[in-house]
């Protein structure tokens, strides 16, 4: 992806207390191949207040979801999963971006999980911000990514459904390398305008990642729980 110059001011913004942090994770070795058994993963979710808006308004998306589980879910806690509340790394980022004008703090989250391989990965469902309804098609075997929407039933869109300001999947897996799959839409209720973003990033563990587009994104890091960490 191309970085935008708020993309940019922002990463100065962000980056600049991990530099030293990142360089000696890489003399140590423990930027590449990931060996931990379990992960903390952080979040942040923002918006983009400063904005070159190219959408169409009142053009409405949903996510075409896989299987997915809550957090706090009976599953997720089978699954070894597990929301963090305490001990976050990236609070000062959060406090940063919270302070500037361009964007908007969603919500800033964590948790733990095992370093599963990619076909036995889990996605963790994200639903943040103002509920509201959605009218999807019967048959949404055609769509592979995003189905389109509307606000009110329409004769090809019956099938009603509650969606959220955010509404997708975060997916962590491990393989050679971590990577993170994110699907998700942000919808403005105001305009009717939804705002896609899909992406899998191959990422190392203990840097700041991000993953936007022009209405939102996110900030993430991973990093290996300590005591965990294989030969």
């Amino acid at each position: 992806m191309q970085l935008t110059s708020i993309t940019i001011k922002l990463l100065q913004a962000l980056t600049q207390p991990l530099r030293l942090l990142t360089l000696a994770v890489l003399l140590l070795g423990l930027g590449g191949m990931a060996h931990a058994k379990d992960y903390m993963v952080e979040v942040i979710v923002f918006e983009h207040l400063d904005k070159n808006d190219t959408a169409i308004p009142g053009n409405l998306i949903y996510p075409k979801l896989a299987r997915s589980m809550g957090l706090t879910s009976e599953r997720a806690q089978n699954a070894g999963f597990q929301l963090v509340t305490d001990g976050l790394s990236m609070t000062e980022s959060a406090e940063k971006i919270k302070s500037q004008g361009r964007y908007r703090l969603l919500k800033h989250f964590a948790w733990r999980q095992p370093g599963l391989e990619r076909k036995e990965a889990k996605a963790v469902r994200i639903n943040l911000g103002q509920a509201t309804t959605v009218y999807l098609p019967e048959d949404l075997k055609p769509y592979k990514q995003f189905i389109p929407a509307s606000s009110q039933p329409q004769a090809d869109r019956t099938r009603e459904i509650r969606t959220t300001t955010v509404n997708g999947t975060i997916k962590v897996s491990l393989g050679r390398f971590l990577h993170m799959d994110a699907h998700m839409v942000f919808t403005d209720t105001e305009t009717g305008t939804s705002y896609g973003l899909s992406q899998s990033r191959k990422m190392r563990s203990r840097e700041l990642h991000y993953i936007d587009n022009q209405r939102f994104g996110i900030l993430t890091r991973i990093l290996p729980i300590e005591g965990d960490a294989g030969s």
